[in-house]
């Protein structure tokens, strides 16, 4: 009969002899604290980057723009509609220009205000040399009939050219389309006002839905949100395999090399309660980087709280999607104490637990292929329905709970944990797998394909 006094006393006595190891320490506990300032350093000095990046547009043919005319004071009217003045009143009719004093107007800029500076250049030819020289980012070259064909109706056309594969030629390609959009917008409102129809003429129907309707910041921090719902659980599976892989080694295959796992195996404790001691003690390891990491995550949630109103994460949502994780980590552990018995080092058991990040990705970027659920079939996929309903767990959706699909996750689970546990208990029972000495070679690969002769 399986002694939980002595399954606790092995548990504490593992989680101790952890706790001792600086290395385990840093890697579960340290490593986080100095990763997520430092992730959040980086992008935000990227974000900066980004939006103090100047970019040289060089222009060929800017005298063939439309020119600017003087503007009327604006209406308060069009302060309202947001109507920039140079298309107030009789502007209306006039085609903005493109550039004003030697640069782009400050309303087409704002299309993307976080894409960086634009600083034009004139040219009077479209030299591309000048690209290969990187004197310019991007070149724009203006059709010399293009004030003509718009005030005849037809359709006028620039030119953009940028440098193949090279990052800030792209951006200022992007930039300056971004500029170019806004500007064609502006013309096809005053191509409008000269024909007698309403600005909105080529929308003959308007489209409203839920996120038209919010606020851009809130479309923003919801769609944030969305995201996280996604990335949360698959960020869990790889914290947790983090915190067991480690343990589950030093437990089984660093034993062998001390030589105390001939200690512990002549006490009373029974093979099983050894097992289910080191089972507990893996998990504790496991799901404890996991809340860790999740605790460092809310404190950064609660800094940006200070400065947004909008909620990134449901608190609700996250502290059940813990519960959910402890299945997981119950597998997690229970394959890696499998697996590391079976070794005969330290090293082969990276080999043999190492790999199970190959097995754990793909099953957790799967959970967040667009439109996969939790339903019928996907409930009784290991692993996968565990990320699924999660990832239910922490959205914020009006449609019911899927409980009916909650019974069938927790019997695949229940059932692999079981059946890894077995395998565990079993290598545990072969002396000839807790009393092998390591090959010379330090076992690894080549064990699977024989001995060299």
């Amino acid at each position: 009969m399986l002694r939980w006094s002595v399954v606790r006393l092995i548990a504490t006595r593992e989680v101790r002899d952890q706790f001792r190891d600086k290395r385990t320490l840093f890697l579960i506990l340290g490593l986080p604290v100095v990763m997520y300032p430092l992730f959040l350093g980086v992008s935000l000095l990227f974000l900066a980057a980004i939006k103090e990046k100047v970019f040289t547009v060089g222009v060929v043919g800017a005298q063939y723009l439309p020119q600017s005319q003087p503007v009327n004071a604006p209406t308060a009217a069009s302060a309202i509609a947001g109507i920039p003045a140079a298309l107030v009143g009789n502007q209306a009719r006039t085609f903005p220009p493109l550039i004003v004093e030697g640069t782009f107007p400050r309303h087409y800029l704002d299309a993307d205000a976080h894409g960086g500076s634009l600083v034009v250049k004139m040219l009077d030819t479209p030299d591309e040399s000048l690209l290969v020289q990187r004197e310019v980012d991007a070149l724009l070259i203006i059709d010399p009939n293009i004030t003509t064909k718009l005030e005849r109706g037809e359709q006028g056309s620039v030119r953009i050219l940028g440098r193949d594969a090279e990052e800030n030629s792209k951006l200022a390609v992007r930039r300056l389309s971004g500029v170019l959009n806004a500007w064609i917008a502006s013309v096809k409102t005053a191509r409008f006002t000269r024909a007698g129809l309403p600005t909105n003429f080529d929308v003959p129907v308007e489209i409203r839905d839920p996120s038209s309707e919010k606020a851009p910041v809130k479309k923003i921090f919801d769609e944030l949100r969305d995201s996280l719902a996604k990335t949360i659980p698959f960020l869990l599976v790889m914290w947790m395999l983090t915190g067991a892989i480690y343990p589950a080694i030093d437990m089984t295959a660093g034993e062998k090399e001390r030589g105390t796992m001939e200690t512990l195996l002549i006490s009373p404790a029974e093979r099983i309660e050894i097992v289910m001691g080191k089972f507990v003690a893996v998990v504790m390891m496991g799901f404890g980087t996991a809340a860790w990491n999740v605790f460092l995550m809310i404190l950064a949630v609660a800094a940006a709280q200070f400065y947004f109103e909008h909620t990134v994460i449901s608190l609700v949502g996250l502290a059940m999607c813990m519960v959910a994780a402890l299945p997981l980590a119950m597998l997690i552990a229970a394959s890696t104490l499998a697996l590391g018995v079976f070794a005969r080092s330290t090293k082969e058991g990276n080999y043999y637990v190492v790999p199970l990040f190959f097995v754990g990705m793909p099953l957790s970027l799967w959970s967040m292929s667009p439109g996969l659920e939790l339903d019928a079939g996907t409930s009784w996929m290991p692993v996968l329905n565990a990320l699924l309903l999660q990832q239910r767990m922490l959205a914020v959706r009006t449609d019911a709970f899927p409980w009916q699909h909650v019974p069938a996750v927790f019997i695949t689970l229940a059932a692999c944990i079981g059946l890894a546990l077995w395998a565990a208990v079993r290598q545990f029972h072969r002396e000839s797998v807790l009393f092998r000495e390591a090959e010379a070679s330090g076992g690894g690969w080549s064990s699977w394909f024989g001995r060299k002769k």
